[in-house]
């Protein structure tokens, strides 16, 4: 469904079918993209309703992990809120409305980060993978790694132990980009996938090591993650937590 002021240019309307047509080609091949309701609003707006079936499979929730477990990540890590701080600091003004000005200088030193930002490409496919491989558990990753992380170990009753080393080598540098140890754990808008493994599975390709899974320590606390032994905070996007303006 997609709501647009009256003086949208049908060009810009055109060009985001082709774009979503196009995501579904490189996503999801098979997928296809059907109607949809049109109407006007004072500000460009899309929403999309995903429907699917699991082809035989059972679920893969996020009760499942179990001490023992590898957890392990695929896709793109941090490089969106890379993309994301570039854009606030170089192509909006001291309000933090967006402009273009910016955007070729981010783009000729930062292409990795601002395509991450401005157009994901998550790993959908491999969820299938995980599920097929044993995953225990799994959630996509779109609100940041470490309250994710946080929310799988809570419905599982358990503790998540990442590993500073394992995820810097993994994903401390992507295509290019160094990315920080802070926006590996808190970036968000990454779109990938956090899933458990039993210790004696096969890691699938395309997923990386980052951690372990732990008995629950009662008296530590909600977060239920811990970074290199040490409780950290499970911040991240929370749509359901407000903020005051600013923060």
């Amino acid at each position: 469904a997609i709501a647009c002021p009256e003086d949208t240019p049908v060009a810009l309307l055109e060009d985001i079918a082709r774009g979503l047509s196009a995501a579904c080609r490189t996503l999801a091949p098979g997928c296809g993209l059907v109607g949809g309701d049109l109407g006007r609003a004072p500000v460009l707006t899309a929403a999309i309703t995903a429907l699917g079936d699991l082809a035989g499979r059972a679920p893969v929730l996020r009760t499942g992990a179990r001490p023992g477990d590898t957890v392990a990540y695929a896709g793109q890590l941090g490089l969106a809120g890379l993309g994301l701080s570039l854009l606030f600091s170089e192509s909006a003004n001291a309000a933090g409305v967006a402009h273009a000005d910016g955007i070729a200088g981010i783009d000729a030193k930062h292409h990795a980060a601002l395509r991450a930002q401005l157009a994901p490409v998550p790993p959908v496919a491999l969820g299938a993978v995980a599920a097929d491989a044993g995953a225990t558990s799994m959630l996509d990753v779109s609100d940041g790694l470490a309250i994710d992380a946080a929310r799988v170990a809570r419905a599982s009753g358990v503790d998540f132990a990442l590993s500073s080393a394992l995820l810097e080598r993994h994903f401390g540098e992507q295509e290019g980009e160094s990315v920080s140890l802070p926006a590996l754990l808190y970036g968000g808008e990454d779109h990938g996938l956090l899933a458990t493994f039993a210790s004696n599975a096969a890691i699938p390709e395309g997923f990386s090591p980052i951690g372990t899974v732990v008995e629950h320590a009662e008296a530590s606390g909600a977060s239920r993650v811990m970074l290199d032994g040490e409780r950290m905070e499970a911040r991240g996007w929370d749509p359901f937590t407000v903020r005051p303006p600013g923060s």
